[in-house]
């Protein structure tokens, strides 16, 4: 019987021993949602047949927006630019796109252009802000059809 209560403890203590345990680490990154705001439209105001107006980005006519997101972060801006403004009966008015500008303070003068109409990539603030200033301009033709004309200028904004 000693015998047997041996070989039990034996083979208890045998299963304790080849026991391991192991662990592993998780992870996760939390990214900034990255907000995107229109503060003011490009408003080009009234253009004579004949004549060309163009509003630059560094003016405060110019389309701004806001972008809150991660802060001191590389922040990619792409512009899609409308080729031509349109109007009601489908005539259209040639649009000339300005190379966007980006400001990690509130005002267009004192703004950075980016390196091409496309845009590119800056870093944003230690707050996290950046924001954008777009201008562009059109010419109407001698016999340029009068009447309201409208376009769509596109701005996406990512963050890794």
């Amino acid at each position: 019987m000693k015998k047997l209560l041996l070989v039990a403890v034996l083979l208890m203590v045998v299963a304790v021993a080849s026991f391991a345990q192991v662990s592993a680490n998780v992870t996760a990154n939390v990214n900034a949602v990255v907000t995107t705001t229109r503060l003011t439209d490009l408003a080009l105001g009234n253009v004579n047949q004949g004549a060309t107006v163009t509003v630059l980005s560094t003016v405060g006519a110019a389309a701004s927006f806001s972008v809150v997101g991660a802060a001191n972060a590389a922040t990619t801006c792409t512009f899609a630019f409308p080729a031509n403004l349109t109007d009601v009966s489908a005539n259209t008015l040639p649009f000339t796109a300005q190379i966007p500008r980006w400001n990690m303070a509130a005002g267009a003068g004192a703004s950075t252009a980016f390196g091409a109409l496309t845009g590119g990539t800056t870093n944003s603030s230690i707050g996290g802000t950046l924001w954008l200033y777009v201008g562009g301009g059109v010419t109407a033709a001698a016999l340029q059809p009068a009447g309201s004309y409208t376009g769509t200028l596109t701005v996406t904004v990512t963050q890794p």
